[in-house]
């Protein structure tokens, strides 16, 4: 498996220069911020390779306001469970304060009558409010299943492990640490050159790992029962 000191020695291969000049300090902090941006862009465009987690949280009667997990990059999906049954998970439309329906005049209504088997949630941030508000008559145990992108786990040594989806290539993460290093030194032109090396990794990247398959395509023959006309 790849480290971190794999994606530094490719960065310094790529600026022609050595540890000196991109120390393995400087070539962490580069290789988090790659790390973290790439994630980004992962998200940003639906593929769900950005490590997408699944996460349960208990409700509480009476409060209906819940933090999300602090290893949440991006939430993908809420789904709530106030019957307690198996199946009984519901996924939660997003609403906004400044956009309700005309069923539901104020946040009032929503927490009191929004529809149990149609809940909805406002998301804050960090934290969320979901409605209807939790009753007595609730279920309150693993109440939500919350689905999300994790955040990426930085590195701290460069015998870190690269792990995936970055391991698929980490000379993107290479390109970036190197267009990072000429911006530190104020060598704008190079940090643009490997800052497009990066971006064109990153599309190639993005459509191996887009959402869905290409099959190739089968010849059917063709049959004719004469009965359908």
């Amino acid at each position: 498996m790849a480290t971190v000191s794999d994606v530094i020695t490719f960065a310094r291969a790529q600026a022609q220069t050595d540890s000196n000049g991109l120390t393995n300090a400087n070539g962490i902090i580069f290789a988090n911020e790659a790390l973290t941006d790439f994630h980004r862009r992962l998200v940003e465009k639906g593929v769900d390779a950005s490590q997408l987690q699944e996460s349960y949280m208990s409700g509480v009667v009476g409060q209906g306001t819940y933090t999300y997990p602090t290893d949440m990059l991006w939430l993908k999906a809420i789904e709530v469970n106030y019957s307690g049954n198996v199946n009984g998970y519901k996924t939660a439309s997003q609403v906004d304060v400044s956009n309700l329906t005309q069923a539901w005049r104020s946040f009032t209504d929503l927490r009191l009558n929004a529809d149990t088997m149609s809940p909805q949630f406002d998301d804050r941030g960090d934290w969320f409010e979901i409605f209807p508000t939790p009753t007595s008559a609730s279920n309150v145990t693993n109440m939500f299943r919350i689905f999300y992108f994790l955040k990426p786990t930085e590195y701290t040594s460069v015998s870190d492990t690269i792990a995936y989806p970055e391991s698929q290539d980490y000379r993107i993460l290479g390109y970036r640490v190197a267009a990072d290093y000429y911006q530190s030194l104020n060598k704008f032109t190079e940090a643009e050159f490997f800052n497009q090396k990066y971006d064109e990794r990153v599309r190639q990247y993005i459509g191996t790992l887009g959402r869905g398959t290409q099959q190739p395509i089968q010849a059917t023959t063709i049959t004719d029962s004469g009965w359908g006309y």
